[in-house]
């Protein structure tokens, strides 16, 4: 890799940053390390204060990492309230100026093969303009709401320009290309399907069973479209009928209050625990000792749903069964009835029917987790770099 020309992805989501995009192009830049370059922001892209361990996190890394202050106009709503239509001038046009000139310097200083534009949203105004002058060639890199989540500010209302300006596209499932199809118009053939992949010196499956009475496990950021309300709901019906099984919760978010309240009121809430935000060795832990996974995603009315859903493949690799919501991308990460379950995210009965037949039926567990751990174990990320090179170059 180390021999080709450099490739340079520009992107706000990176770590410390916590989320599925960040924790994706960490491990696709290590991967493809030191080919691929990353040029980022030290301002959170939110709130527009530094972000908290940046100097650290980049210490640690494999791979090149190139920060300046923007790469979107920050989100100072109650300013661009006070001046209207004032803030292109004043906050838009020069934030996206200066982050013009710092990607055109950076690419021409590594004599960069193609720019990777790692935000639509955000950053596709970028590819509009690289794309009209620049020699490189511009990859547009899509995940998933960022797709289909209906949205109005300015800077999403290029989304449709920016994707066909660039000259390829890539996407994480065949959910979110389909849509890029459809309501984009962009050419199928200008779209390379990129798998995440999964850590598999990380997530390995354990050496003994779970015992008998162990817990099903849910791991996400706690916010609506993961489903963990109606998973709480979905155990509530079938907990009589598993007495020694219990409801795990791992994670943190907006939710999180909700959450808990809804798990003191349920009929089972003795047996059901939200653990918060823990560290990774203890969730590595409650891989290997969960009976298995479960987290019914679902469509949101404004469109915002799962890209793919990757912690899916990640229990896989943990040699877990799962279960996934019929919705977005967890259609490619699930396979039904193969390596999991794919249930209504919001009907806590299709839930509750999932968990009754994979706690009820040991044997079709048992052939569900090790035809889940056999797929996991070819989408590691080698195969994941090799696929992203291909699309890029």
């Amino acid at each position: 890799m180390s021999a080709a020309r450099p490739i340079l992805l520009v992107a706000n989501a990176l770590p410390p940053l916590v989320g599925g995009t960040p924790m994706v192009y960490d491990r696709l830049a290590r991967a493809c390390a030191p080919r691929l370059h990353v040029l980022t922001a030290w301002r959170d892209p939110d709130e527009g204060k530094p972000i908290a361990g940046w100097r650290e996190s980049d210490a640690a890394k494999s791979y090149p990492i190139h920060r300046i202050a923007w790469l979107r106009p920050p989100r100072i709503e109650a300013f661009r309230r006070r001046i209207g239509l004032l803030d292109l001038l004043l906050v838009d046009l020069p934030v996206m100026a200066y982050v013009l000139l710092r990607v055109l310097f950076l690419a021409t200083r590594i004599r960069a093969r193609a720019i990777v534009i790692g935000e639509l949203q955000g950053l596709g105004w970028l590819a509009i303009l690289l794309g009209l002058f620049s020699p490189w060639r511009i990859v547009m890199y899509t995940h998933g709401e960022e797709v289909v989540q209906r949205t109005y500010n300015r800077l999403a209302r290029l989304r449709g320009p920016a994707l066909r300006a660039a000259d390829h596209v890539i996407t994480v499932s065949s959910f979110t290309r389909d849509r890029l199809v459809a309501d984009f118009q962009v050419p199928v053939e200008r779209i390379s399907l990129v798998t995440p992949g999964v850590d598999l010196t990380r997530f390995q499956a354990g050496t003994h069973a779970p015992a008998a009475g162990s817990f099903v496990l849910a791991v996400g950021r706690l916010i609506e479209r993961k489903g963990f309300d109606r998973l709480i709901e979905g155990f509530g019906l079938v907990a009589a009928d598993f007495p020694d099984v219990e409801l795990v919760i791992v994670g943190k978010g907006p939710e999180e209050d909700r959450l808990r309240s809804m798990a003191a009121s349920s009929p089972a809430a003795a047996r059901i625990s939200l653990r918060g935000g823990i560290d990774d060795r203890t969730l590595d832990a409650l891989y290997g000792d969960c009976l298995l996974f479960a987290m019914p995603n679902r469509t949101l009315p404004d469109g915002d749903t799962e890209g793919f859903g990757l912690i899916f493949l990640e229990a896989n690799a943990c040699g877990k069964a799962v279960i996934g919501g019929h919705a977005g991308g967890a259609t490619d990460a699930v396979v039904d009835g193969v390596t999991g379950l794919l249930v209504d995210g919001d009907d806590p009965a299709s839930i509750a029917a999932a968990l009754r037949r994979l706690l009820a039926n040991p044997d079709e567990r048992i052939a569900m987790e090790r035809a889940g751990l056999a797929r996991a174990r070819t989408l590691g990320w080698d195969t994941t770099a090799r696929s992203f090179l291909e699309a890029v170059e």
